[in-house]
């Protein structure tokens, strides 16, 4: 019989604290469960008419009850299966905004996205994905701007990359009513240069 996975090889350290619990007590009911009852050896293939057994004529009720009772733990199974796949990921979001971002020409093959959440009372949860930046030297990083008259005027995050995409997951407090209409910039902030002077990324 195959062991059945242990829970941290199901949830990976990454999930945050809260969410990596609700996960746990679902593994621990799950377990406790147990596997679905298994179908006798006799009932794998089915007699026939003038073999069948006293026994099975007498008891089809009770057998369509152990397989209403199979169905549905395969179905717990399977609900779990899909909460599992889809809850470890730290960055998802429910996202109701995205803004598509472009390179400029300090980094034309750049691109990237910004998914919006939906607002936490006055917070905006936000997941940024980038690809084609370089990788700074020690002491550079990236920054996310909000731009008011196309111009960076508040901060959002700061960041470093490396090869391929990379995600970042974080948060606004800010009232973007009072901002321009999709005016999110990411800027490249070199060693000793901390101004939002250099735009790499901007929307599409």
């Amino acid at each position: 019989m195959t062991r059945p996975p242990d829970f941290d090889e199901l949830v990976g350290a990454e999930v945050p604290a809260q969410e990596r619990e609700r996960l746990r007590r679902a593994h621990e009911l799950l377990m406790q469960a147990g596997p679905p009852p298994e179908l006798s050896p006799a009932l794998e293939t089915a007699p026939r008419m003038e073999e069948t057994p006293r026994w099975f004529r007498q008891g089809k009720r009770r057998v369509g009850r152990r397989v209403v009772l199979l169905a549905a733990a395969l179905a717990t199974a399977a609900a779990l299966g899909f909460m599992f796949g889809h809850s470890t990921n730290p960055n998802s979001i429910s996202t109701e905004r995205v803004v598509t971002l472009a390179g400029t020409s300090l980094r034309p093959q750049a691109s990237g996205t910004l998914e919006l959440g939906k607002n936490d009372h006055g917070n905006w949860p936000m997941v940024l994905r980038v690809r084609g930046l370089q990788e700074l030297p020690s002491g550079g990083y990236y920054d996310l701007y909000l731009t008011k008259g196309g111009r960076p005027v508040v901060l959002c995050g700061t960041f470093n990359v490396g090869r391929g995409q990379t995600e970042i997951r974080l948060t606004a407090a800010y009232d973007l009513s009072h901002f321009d209409s999709n005016g999110w910039v990411v800027t490249r902030q070199m060693p000793g240069h901390h101004k939002p002077t250099d735009v790499v990324l901007q929307p599409s």
